[in-house]
């Protein structure tokens, strides 16, 4: 009897360890998130690119780049919630589209954000958004079409310029306002680049609201963000909180 009783406590205490250890794992895996390689981006590319094309004004070369990256995610749901910090280095992978591009920013393996542009000769408009971003295994990959498409870069800035608009992301009500708040040089790849400062706020309704502002020194030559700074504050059922500074390692872009 008393050896049955010893066996069971044992099994019980190894389950209850077992059951602590899976804890342990999962909120150690929780806070932390993985780097996307330059040839995982690199495959990713050559997948949809098909093939070279012509530069357009307004549209950036194809290819991936990459972004020196600080800060961190922090998502939940209810009054439990998880911090990440994020790596090190950011891909940016750039695909041309008919009338546009597509860009897709992978601030990690289990944060990557994508963006389709159509370009005129009055600037370029998003007119579909991904976000696809989990914790631990769990989350979910969100695309949604923008109508009527939001003016995200006129062709030409200048200091002071403004433009704002209201647009819905699948049944997400949002508007948005942006500022050129001044002229900066930047340093990429060991060169002082021109850019001009670019501020985007958006505010979106409905079931998950909050507040995204974007800060793009942006390269009106190259049609990308220099640097680029991301402060976004989800609420709902869920939260997600992301705060980013990236800053472009080169102008070329691999292919």
């Amino acid at each position: 009897m008393w050896l049955s009783l010893s066996v069971g406590r044992f099994i019980a205490v190894i389950a209850v360890l077992a059951v602590a250890g899976g804890v342990l794992w999962v909120w150690q895996s929780a806070r932390s998130s993985d780097p996307v390689s330059e040839e995982e981006a690199l495959s990713k590319f050559r997948e949809g690119a098909g093939g070279p094309r012509a530069a357009r004004p307004g549209v950036p070369r194809q290819g991936v780049y990459t972004y020196r990256q600080s800060g961190s995610d922090r998502g939940g749901a209810g009054p439990i919630s998880v911090r990440r910090g994020l790596p090190g280095e950011a891909r940016y992978v750039v695909t041309p589209i008919a009338g546009g591009f597509q860009e897709e920013l992978s601030l990690s393996e289990q944060h990557i954000e994508g963006v389709r542009f159509r370009v005129t000769r009055q600037g370029s408009r998003a007119t579909w958004r991904r976000t696809d971003v989990t914790f631990v295994g769990i989350g979910r990959d969100d695309r949604r079409d923008l109508r009527p498409p939001p003016l995200h870069m006129p062709r030409r800035l200048s200091v002071g310029l403004t433009w704002s608009g209201r647009y819905t992301a699948g049944e997400l009500p949002v508007s948005y306002r942006s500022e050129v708040l001044r002229r900066e040089a930047v340093g990429v790849g060991g060169e002082r680049l021109a850019s001009f400062v670019v501020r985007t706020t958006g505010d979106t309704g409905g079931a998950h609201p909050g507040t995204r502002t974007d800060t793009f020194w942006w390269s009106p030559r190259l049609a990308l963000p220099l640097r680029w700074s991301i402060d976004m504050d989800i609420r709902g059922t869920v939260s997600l909180d992301t705060i980013s500074d990236l800053r472009l390692e080169s102008v070329t872009p691999v292919t």
